[in-house]
């Protein structure tokens, strides 16, 4: 990439930044002294240098720290996937169990009712209507899910550590109360590493860390503690000014602290503004509900909480971006429906443009993935409101505004390639927006594979047929590449062998690796900048066309 487009690049994320930061400091400007004083602590009580290291180094201040304290961004899906990646390569890498998850989000008392999920014995929606995590936690389910699915797994202890009353006690009250249990449970688990995963301005010098060695010392328990942050907004923009943070970073800050960057930090703010609004709207009566979708809200203005003014937003950002014209009037003629249950049939088959075998299909796709754009409606079906997924649909929006293009024909084997340039397009528009997005690539679903084998789970495991297909795949276009012929073969006869659901996810998974390739090639100064411009711009005229693109991308990701 030109140091112009990186230059480029970094502007617009300051740009982001700048927004998302302004919007999200008008809605905590209201909320408590104690609040503000915390954060003012914990911004004081930042180190001042860091130093990049790598995930090893990091790894191995884990296996020499008793108490982990882990700063987790509560909005921020990034945050919690953080640490589940520093969770499953530890338990991995050492071939233990011996972990103990201290969770902030369960109070102390409900132990009985985490022990009893954990084992199966209660249901998601049993669990969460026991625990009320609605109202004494409420942040995004999903985020958190994938921890315990992880230790359920692995068969981790989980033991909550929030106080009786949660967030309705002072925060000095709660990190004291943090502190003895996780005494407590190095006392229980006397051979155990204890993981504490906590709101990041408890880990401030005065607060949590305080507490817990002072607990330590009245109990006499020894064990060095080991804090760790992530996506701290000084320490993005001072890597930032040296070069482009595209991937996972890894800063020491001092020896017993630490911080991981995985995303861009105006992400962390976007996803707290975007989790207000969903969270005011979805605690409205049904009845309340679409009179409040047409109003302003009452504390906050209606810009800076409307995800589809976000959303166009993403798409004007990437245009300017890539500097494509495209009408304004035009960019704004899409629909945005947003519905974590995915209820989304009536509105899909309502114009008789879309089946209904065919809108069941759509729905399926948007409750797996999170987001579904529907081309020939100009439709964006959310079931999961995330960066990632607001950014993949706005320039699969943006793509179809500027070519005309639709990922639905008449021609099966033509559609999954349809997906899969639908798929590049999208990937490479989150990368843009979110330089630290990660994606499956190739050596990723190989070490699926082989973990799976290891584990001895199912073959039919979803997972598995996925790794299994996709490898597949490349093998088989690996031997096409060296055909000059224009024709568009078929991989599903012979090679494949999908079923709709596998087919689709393969497209996928195909596209976005492609896309991701493409982008950190231009990053990388392989690949001209103009590339990406281009693929925005190409008219799709017949399938002929459509084949030599996907042939190209393909090649540019096998290094031929």
């Amino acid at each position: 990439m030109s140091s112009q487009t990186l230059t480029q690049l970094r502007q617009l994320q300051q740009t982001l930044y700048d927004k998302a930061y302004t919007e999200a400091h008008a809605i905590v400007s209201g909320t408590s002294a104690t609040i503000l004083a915390y954060s003012a602590k914990f911004e004081q009580s930042l180190p001042k240098r860091c130093v990049r290291t790598n995930q090893t180094e990091l790894l191995a201040a884990i296996r020499q720290h008793r108490f982990i304290l882990y700063g987790d961004f509560h909005t921020l899906r990034q945050s919690q996937r953080g640490l589940l990646r520093l969770l499953r390569t530890y338990v991995e890498r050492q071939r233990t169990r011996k972990v103990v998850l201290a969770l902030e989000m369960f109070k102390a008392v409900d132990q009985d009712l985490i022990d009893g999920y954990l084992a199966g014995r209660l249901s998601d929606e049993v669990f969460l209507g026991s625990v009320n995590y609605s109202a004494e936690w409420g942040f995004p389910w999903q985020n958190f899910k994938m921890i315990l699915d992880f230790a359920r797994a692995r068969r981790l202890q989980v033991v909550g550590i929030n106080t009786d009353n949660a967030g309705r006690d002072t925060l000095r009250k709660r990190d004291q109360f943090a502190a003895k249990c996780l005494v407590s449970l190095a006392e229980t688990y006397p051979d155990h590493k204890i993981i504490c995963l906590i709101g990041e301005y408890h880990l401030a010098d005065a607060h949590l860390p305080k507490s817990l060695a002072a607990e330590q010392k009245r109990q006499g328990i020894k064990g060095p503690m080991l804090r760790i942050l992530n996506n701290i907004d000084r320490y993005y923009f001072a890597l930032n000014k040296v070069e482009a943070t595209t991937l996972t970073e890894y800063l020491r800050l001092r020896k017993d602290f630490y911080c991981v960057v995985n995303s861009p930090p105006w992400m962390k703010w976007q996803s707290f503004s975007l989790w207000e609004e969903t969270r005011h709207i979805s605690a409205l009566p049904a009845s309340a509900q679409e009179y409040e979708l047409n109003q302003e809200l009452d504390l906050y203005s209606e810009d800076a909480f409307d995800v589809d003014y976000q959303f166009l937003s993403f798409v004007k950002n990437l245009a300017g971006f890539m500097s494509l014209s495209i009408d304004a009037s035009d960019m704004e003629s899409f629909q945005l429906q947003y519905s974590p249950g995915g209820d989304f049939l009536r509105g899909l088959t309502s114009d008789g443009l879309t089946s209904e075998a065919e809108a069941k299909r759509l729905v399926g796709r948007a409750s797996i993935d999170g987001v579904y754009f529907v081309g020939k409606t100009k439709s964006v079906l959310l079931t999961y409101i995330s960066i990632n997924n607001l950014a993949e649909a706005a320039g699969q929006y943006l793509h179809m505004l500027l070519t005309g293009f639709q990922d639905v024909t008449d021609a099966p084997v033509e559609d999954f390639y349809r997906r899969v340039l639908k798929s590049a397009v999208g990937m490479i528009a989150s990368k843009i927006l979110n330089p630290s997005r990660q994606c499956m690539e190739l050596h990723h679903f190989r070490q699926n594979l082989m973990r799976h084998k290891r584990l001895g789970d199912s073959p039919l495991d979803s997972k598995a047929q996925l790794a299994t297909a996709v490898l597949r795949f490349d093998l088989w276009m690996g031997s096409k590449l060296h055909d000059e012929t224009v024709k568009m073969p078929s991989p599903q006869a012979r090679v494949l062998q999908l079923d709709q659901d596998l087919d689709y996810a393969v497209s996928r998974a195909i596209g976005q690796m492609l896309g991701y390739s493409l982008y950190k090639k231009v990053v990388a100064h392989k690949v001209p900048s103009p590339r990406i411009r281009r693929l925005f711009k190409k008219k799709i005229a017949h399938s002929d066309v459509l084949w030599r693109e996907i042939s190209a991308l393909y090649r540019l990701m096998a290094g031929r």
